[in-house]
């Protein structure tokens, strides 16, 4: 049996479109197909027709139900204003299906028991949980299952803890990183892969520039592309700025 795993998509369509995996039993994401990209629609589209098991990520969860999606500080403004492009640009189906994605799902394949979540366990949506912290001790202990896959920090990892095995895949469409290659991950017969690509970057980087947001945002999105990291002190003050106004 082959697994393969994507998370935290972002409506980046050339890097789902460019994913090498071509032979799989099953593919799974692990939610935020939307914000910060520019193809939300139609990767929502790509997910509905070739994705196997998918479960919401606070993204989806925001633009299907106008919410606050939580984000860092550094990325609030680059959410909000690419959310509210992403409702814009979603057909009321879209919106429904993300809002309607189960925020875990339990399943067993063959003897392996996998929980799949786009944070944790304890707080879904938007619990934040890096790879060593002690934090994953009690999330463990809490579920019971072989395989604990979850998203949401586009930094892909594997950890054991005791009898489960921990899997982040990393960021399909906003790497962080330090690298512009998209990553994924493959389960096969109990053995995990972190993987990564390249993609037709400066599609979405063209996609983006035709965005009906202001230039300093389009900037700081790309930059984020090229580069796998957080955007720079300069676009975070900005950022806070524009939160407190």
């Amino acid at each position: 049996m082959k697994i393969a795993i994507i998370s935290d998509v972002h409506a980046n369509l050339a890097a789902l479109n460019a994913f090498p995996e071509t032979s799989y039993d099953a593919l799974w994401c692990v939610g935020d197909l939307v914000d910060y990209g520019p193809k939300p629609h139609e990767v929502i589209q790509e997910i509905r027709n070739r994705v196997d098991l998918s479960v919401c990520g606070n993204h989806d969860y925001a633009a299907g139900s106008s919410a606050d999606p939580q984000c860092s500080p550094a990325f609030r403004r680059l959410a909000a204003e690419t959310l509210r492009f992403t409702q814009q640009v979603c057909s009321s189906e879209d919106l429904e299906f993300l809002r309607t994605l189960p925020v875990c799902r339990q399943i067993k394949v063959a003897s392996t028991h996998f929980y799949v979540v786009h944070a944790t366990p304890t707080n879904p949506l938007f619990g934040y949980c890096a790879k060593d912290s002690d934090q994953w001790n009690w999330e463990v202990d809490g579920i019971q299952a072989d395989v604990l896959v979850v998203g949401h920090t586009h930094t892909p990892f594997v950890r054991v803890i005791g009898d489960t095995t921990i899997v982040n895949p990393g960021s399909l469409g906003q790497p962080k990183t330090g690298r512009p290659l998209a990553c994924y991950a493959v389960w096969e017969e109990g053995v995990v892969s972190l993987k990564e690509y390249e993609y037709p970057l400066e599609e979405t980087i063209r996609d983006i520039r035709s965005m009906p947001i202001v230039d300093e945002d389009k900037d700081a999105l790309i930059a984020v592309l090229r580069t796998g990291e957080i955007p720079s002190p300069r676009a975070s003050a900005s950022e806070h700025s524009a939160v407190k106004n």
